[in-house]
């Protein structure tokens, strides 16, 4: 719709946004073709940056509008309402919208100002303001401050997905007495696990649109002949499953399965999940959701004993945790961290301790572990571990691929002399271990003992050394404690 046309179906918009508008317009018409290099991503960067700032404007505009009851005037219950309404919103991304408005206007305001500075996306002030609120009670205003700030000195080289990691770090960090991942008392309430997260997933009968549709009417052998050419859908593809790490050092599990695979799973869980009443006799408190979520974990932790499962590489799979040594002795708050990169609290990591085979691996002032390798061409498990810790993943550029899913490379080739040790190894994804064998970028290990990757010279005719910010330390947030 038009200005033109607005004009005719209702109020005329205020001179200021109809100046902005008007700028919209030229950048719309203008012939982009003619755009040089620097023009072109000037205007990416400007126009990526007045996201925020535009997020910024309009959050001030919708706490006024709550301040004031507009609303209510207008016949709505309430902003989010009116909001969906009017410009046919999804009710999550109205309600975000104004959670985000109110964020940064009353609690946030360091985030708030960096959005309004076009210094910061709105992904990202997302996961900053959701960080805040789930910070322990206890933490004092002047400990809120600084963790704000330091989430948004690392705003500038993390990307959201990253940032909520570190944020969820962060709240371990700050948390003097925690017994469960959310940091309450698993015993004081049976729900303890369960999130609400209404309009995840779906209900109904997806999928099942077609079933039982019969041969109405019309040739029966040419209809039979049609079915047989033609193959029937996999009931499987419907599957689906989603992790999602949160600030508060949970991970959101959202999913859909087809009647095979959900059948699978609850005669899995089924006896499992079953009531346990206590020795005398007291009936089990937890949840239905709690017992399900609890028996997914004993599978888990089932089939991981077993070693049914599949080297993933090179290592059979089992969990690993990172803990700084003062950790265990129970005399720091660095908290320990699992090899997806999120804190273990530390009642978990008591019990964990208790009974688990402890492999020692010597770290330097640094955090890079010692060399633990051998003259063997294959990475064995324990070196491959030690790579695991140093390097956290590809360390690839911009990669955010986990240990797991990454190769050991030999900066020097076994066959030209190069030892299998760990100034020698790294870990790349597949994608980018054949980009580095095939595309021609070099490797060099720098004086803190990492990786890092020289690009080839049509990339940067300098060939200046990158980093992958992904897998490099930040200094711990313990600091902003």
């Amino acid at each position: 719709m038009s200005f033109e046309d607005g004009a005719r179906d209702g109020p005329v918009p205020p001179a200021r946004l109809a100046v902005i508008a008007g700028q919209v317009e030229g950048l719309l018409s203008d012939e982009t073709w003619r755009l040089s290099d620097g023009e072109l991503e000037a205007l990416i960067e400007g126009v990526c940056r007045l996201v925020g700032r535009v997020a910024a404007a309009r959050g001030r505009l919708l706490v006024e509008a709550q301040d004031r009851g507009f609303a209510l005037r207008q016949g709505a219950v309430d902003t989010a309402a009116w909001l969906r309404d009017r410009l046919a919103l999804a009710s999550r991304e109205a309600r975000r919208q104004i959670t985000l408005a109110r964020d940064v206007h009353e609690v946030c305001r360091a985030t708030g100002a960096a959005l309004a500075a076009g210094e910061l996306t709105v992904e990202h002030a997302v996961v900053i303001c959701e960080a805040m609120r789930s910070l322990p009670a206890g933490v004092t205003p002047e400990q809120r401050g600084e963790a704000e700030l330091a989430l948004l000195a690392f705003a500038h080289t993390f990307d959201p997905y990253q940032l909520v990691k570190l944020a969820a770090r962060q709240r371990e960090a700050l948390t003097m007495v925690d017994t469960s991942p959310g940091g309450d008392d698993p015993h004081a309430d049976s729900q303890t696990g369960e999130h609400n997260n209404p309009g995840s997933g779906r209900t109904g009968n997806a999928g099942a649109g077609n079933a039982g549709a019969g041969n109405a009417g019309g040739d029966g052998d040419s209809a039979d002949t049609n079915n047989r050419e033609r193959p029937s859908p996999d009931p499987a593809d419907i599957r689906r499953l989603t992790l999602t790490d949160t600030p508060a050092g949970t991970t959101l599990l959202s999913g859909e399965l087809d009647a095979e695979g959900a059948a699978m799973l609850r005669t899995a869980l089924d006896s499992l999940a079953a009531p346990h009443p206590a020795v005398d006799g007291t009936s089990d408190s937890r949840s239905p959701a709690r017992r399900r979520a609890d028996a997914l974990i004993d599978l888990i932790s089932r089939a991981l004993g077993a070693a049914a499962l599949p080297e993933s590489g090179g290592v059979r799979p089992h969990l690993t945790v990172t803990i700084p040594w003062k950790t265990l002795l129970a005399a720091d708050t660095i908290p320990a961290t699992t090899s997806w990169g999120l804190p273990l609290p530390r009642a978990a990591l008591a019990r964990l301790s208790c009974d688990a085979e402890i492999s020692r691996i010597l770290l330097d002032p640094a955090g890079v572990p010692l060399d633990v390798g051998r003259s063997t061409r294959t990475v064995p498990a324990h070196l491959r571990r030690a790579l695991a810790i140093r390097d956290q993943g590809c360390v690839f550029p911009g990669c955010d691929r986990p240990p797991s899913w990454c190769e050991a490379h030999h900066a020097i080739h076994w066959r030209d002399g190069g030892p299998t040790a760990l100034h020698n190894l790294l870990l790349l994804c597949a994608t980018h271990h054949r980009r580095v064998h095939h595309d021609g970028w070099d490797i060099i290990f720098t004086d803190d003992h990492r990786p890092a990757l020289i690009p080839p010279h049509r990339i940067d005719p300098l060939r200046r050394p990158r980093r992958n910010p992904y897998s490099q330390p930040p200094p711990h947030l313990r600091n902003t404690a």
